[in-house]
């Protein structure tokens, strides 16, 4: 089975009046597993929020996977080409995976995910 690497910002998208990020992804990619990278783990733990604590809480109980060090975005790309599916809102990122032609998950109408390509 495939796995979802959730972005920081798809994390934070719950606890900012969206959806639960684990449904929405659920339901966009019913065939795939959910996983959190440690390199979104450190960067929740860096941020020093209410939602960054509570997303932070809630992602210790989930499967967290170790995807490289160094910079998070760049991170999240390299994992795209090895076969993940990357859940995320980031321009920059969206961009470069479209133009490897690498499907991605992204927010539409402030309360679902799609498939930028389709599953």
């Amino acid at each position: 089975m495939k796995t979802v690497l959730a972005d920081t910002n798809i994390i934070l998208w719950t606890f900012s009046g969206g959806p639960d990020f684990r449904e929405a992804i659920s339901k966009a990619a019913p065939e795939w597993n959910l996983a959190i990278p440690s390199c979104v783990i450190t960067e929740l733990e860096k941020l020093e929020s209410n939602d960054a604590r509570a997303a932070l809480k809630m992602c210790k109980t989930l499967k967290i996977i170790d995807i490289g060090n160094g910079y998070t975005d760049t991170m999240l790309i390299d994992a795209a080409k090895n076969g993940y599916l990357i859940a995320t809102n980031d321009k920059e990122i969206l961009s470069e995976l479209k133009s490897l032609k690498l499907n991605a998950l992204k927010i539409r109408e402030k309360d679902k995910l799609i498939s930028t390509e389709g599953l």
